[in-house]
C-alpha cells in the first residue's frame, strides 16, 4: 500500500505495530489533513506552539528574521548539510545540529532526548526554530519527540497537533521510531495513555 504526499510517494512498508501505537495509524493522521493544508503547503515557518517556530532552510538562513521573530535558539536537524551556527553565534542564538539523514533507516531516535531537552530549555528561555532542509521530515519528528516527553502527549496526539499547523511528512522509518518511543515512554510510566 502506498500513499501520495505532496508530489511524493511514501510507501507503508508493514510499519510499526507496538502495543499503543502503529506507524500505518500515524499515516492515516497524515492523510486525513487538517487546517495546514488549506492552500499553504510550503510555507517557510509555522508557529506549531507558542514559542516553537517549525520551518525550513530559508528562514534558518535570514538571521536578521530570526531576531525579529525573537528566536533565541535554533535546532537544527540537517546540520552537516546545512551550518549556520557561526551567524547564530554572531547574535547569540544557542544552536543545536543534529546530522540527520531524511531516510527511514537513519536511527534518528537516539536525537529524541536531547533535542527534546533542548527545545524544552529554549521555551523556558525564549523561542525556538526547529527546521531541516524542508521542515516536512526530521524537523516536525523531533518537536513530536518534544511534545510526547514534555506535554505528555502521546505520538498520535503529537503528529495532529503538528499537521493541524504545518504540512508535514516524517519518513515511514521515523513514523515508526516515533511509535516505538512512544511504547517505551508508556512502559517508563513517563506518558500515560488518554
Amino acid at each position: 500500500m502506498s500513499w501520495l504526499y505532496g508530489g511524493g510517494c511514501y510507501k507503508d512498508f508493514g510499519g510499526y505495530q507496538g502495543k499503543t501505537c502503529s506507524a500505518p495509524e500515524l499515516h492515516r493522521i497524515l492523510r486525513s489533513g487538517g487546517g495546514a493544508v488549506g492552500g499553504r503547503v510550503w510555507e517557510v515557518f509555522n508557529e506549531v506552539l507558542p514559542e516553537i517556530l517549525l520551518g525550513n532552510v530559508s528562514i534558518a538562513q535570514d538571521v536578521s528574521k530570526l531576531k525579529s521573530l525573537g528566536v533565541t535558539h535554533v535546532l537544527n536537524a540537517a546540520h552537516g548539510a546545512i551550518d549556520v551556527s557561526k551567524e547564530y553565534e554572531k547574535v547569540g542564538i544557542e544552536y543545536l545540529g543534529v546530522p540527520a539523514d531524511d531516510v527511514p533507516t537513519y536511527n534518528l531516535k537516539q536525537h529524541f532526548e536531547p533535542a527534546a531537552a533542548f527545545i524544552n530549555t529554549a521555551v523556558k528561555k525564549g523561542k525556538v526554530l526547529v527546521h531541516c532542509h524542508v521542515g516536512y521530515s526530521r524537523s516536525p519528528t523531533l518537536v513530536a519527540a518534544y511534545l510526547m516527553l514534555y506535554q505528555e502527549l502521546t505520538a498520535q496526539e503529537s503528529i495532529t497537533l503538528i499537521r493541524g499547523k504545518r504540512f508535514i511528512g516524517p519518513n515511514d522509518g521515523f513514523l515508526r521510531q516515533l511509535c516505538e518511543f512512544n511504547d517505551q515512554l508508556v512502559e517508563e510510566g513517563r506518558l500515560e495513555l488518554p
